[in-house]
């Protein structure tokens, strides 16, 4: 893992007095992700299967910035070394649809123990195949109509999808072992809440761009809110 040079703004709020009956006081991490570097164009990608209803070609898009904002959408952003009890967590499954010959959302977090509902709209089959490494965490056909498939997620760490009849349907289920965790929307923000007070590190995950790590003070009560911005030189190889 690579420590990027990264431009960090920074920006206390403390809320005042205290917490009238808080059993231990936590902070709230808010900020956006820019991507400050180059662009690749869009891949078009030849349809070979179910073209009738796929279409001939489809089009990738591994890098999503906004053109207003230049926030990077779809970075997993995390708080890695929070200690202290960590907050109740009750989740809802989530969800991974194979939906227009696409898998939706590309990008998924969630915690270990928590189920992964696979579910099929498209009138036509698919296949998906989710792996940690070498190890297939689950592969099942998932026929037009057909029940959602539950799994649980038991270990940590990057589950890569694709389904092996259409080639080109890719996604990313990342689990951690705490709740300190957050999908940046498609302006590039984020939000993490119940964090520890004290000092932390924040690290920043994209499937393209890479991986980099910024320290950052959480208060007591209140805010602390970020900007941080990827560099033009971060090397994908580092992610």
């Amino acid at each position: 893992m690579k420590r990027a040079l990264l431009t960090v703004t920074l920006c206390v709020m403390l809320s005042e007095g205290t917490l009238a009956g808080a059993e231990s006081p936590t902070g709230t991490l808010v900020g956006r992700i820019i991507y400050a570097g180059p662009t690749a164009p869009d891949q078009v990608v030849e349809v070979t299967r179910d073209a009738s209803f796929c279409g001939t070609t489809t089009t990738i898009r591994d890098l999503a910035v906004n053109a207003k904002t230049r926030g990077l959408h779809d970075a997993i952003v995390s708080v890695d070394n929070a200690p202290g009890p960590l907050p109740e967590s009750s989740h809802p499954p989530l969800v991974l649809t194979n939906t227009h010959c696409a898998f939706s959302p590309r990008i998924v977090a969630g915690e270990v123990g928590q189920q992964l509902e696979l579910r099929n709209e498209d009138p036509v089959m698919h296949n998906t195949h989710i792996s940690m490494g070498p190890r297939t965490f689950v592969n099942v056909a998932m026929i037009p109509t057909s029940r959602p498939v539950n799994k649980p997620l038991k270990q940590p760490g990057v589950y890569r999808v694709q389904c092996d009849a259409h080639k080109f349907m890719r996604a990313t289920v990342i689990a951690f072992t705490h709740p300190f965790f957050s999908v940046t929307d498609d302006a590039g923000m984020f939000q993490i809440a119940h964090l520890p007070p004290g000092d932390h590190v924040v690290t920043v995950w994209h499937d393209t761009v890479g991986t980099f790590q910024q320290r950052v003070t959480i208060p007591a009560h209140g805010e602390t809110v970020i900007t941080i911005e990827y560099p033009p030189h971060v090397d994908a190889k580092n992610k």
